[in-house]
């Protein structure tokens, strides 16, 4: 998808609060004590929701968006709260950092908007990003999401099993290849997001 297209969706400012596998994966994974010496990239951070929760937790936040609108707003956010963050307007597949530099990353709802041939490309260079030990949390659609069927107006890719499997590979030391899965309407709707944990 092209930028002008998350443009759009970013005028309306974006979530207002953190996705609860977000919170979770963070609180389990880093205790209070290390937070501050802890270094997370927000890939694809849109406008801003989980930087400005990392933040507020303690985090070294960096944050990247192919986004204008959304790098924009993620900063304007940040600096009405008093927050820090480093961010940038990147496309996912390029993280111009060097080797070794995050303790993690993490990537919501990206590599459904972005497309197969953005997420093959971005897994290795996540992985060249990452620190030894880091790890790293994707959340992403399946191809059993409601939200890939019908007119899908934003082209979202639902991901197969053999997709996900082929993109992360033996890119990392440990690869946890789970789905979250909400449904609603007696089960009629079913929301299908892949949900991958990674170490290097």
């Amino acid at each position: 998808m092209t930028a002008e297209i998350w443009n759009i969706w970013n005028e309306s400012g974006g979530p207002k609060y953190p996705h609860e596998k977000v919170i979770q994966f963070c609180f389990r994974r880093f205790y209070p004590e290390i937070r501050s010496e802890t270094k997370v990239l927000d890939l694809g951070c849109g406008s801003g929701v989980h930087c400005i929760f990392l933040a507020r937790e303690g985090f070294q936040v960096t944050g990247t968006d192919i986004s204008e609108i959304g790098v924009a707003n993620t900063k304007e956010k940040l600096s009405t709260l008093g927050l820090k963050a480093d961010i940038y307007v990147e496309a996912a597949d390029l993280l111009n950092f060097a080797p070794s530099t995050f303790d993690c990353v993490i990537c919501i709802g990206v590599y459904d908007s972005a497309g197969y041939a953005v997420a093959k490309n971005s897994i290795p260079r996540v992985s060249e990003i990452l620190k030894k030990g880091g790890c790293g949390f994707f959340l992403f659609a399946s191809d059993r999401d409601f939200r890939i069927k019908g007119e899908n107006p934003l082209g979202l890719h639902g991901y197969s099993q053999s997709e996900v499997e082929e993109m992360f590979g033996n890119t990392f030391s440990k690869v946890y290849i789970d789905r979250y899965i909400t449904t609603y309407q007696n089960r009629t709707i079913e929301e299908n997001d892949w949900l991958i944990t990674v170490e290097k």
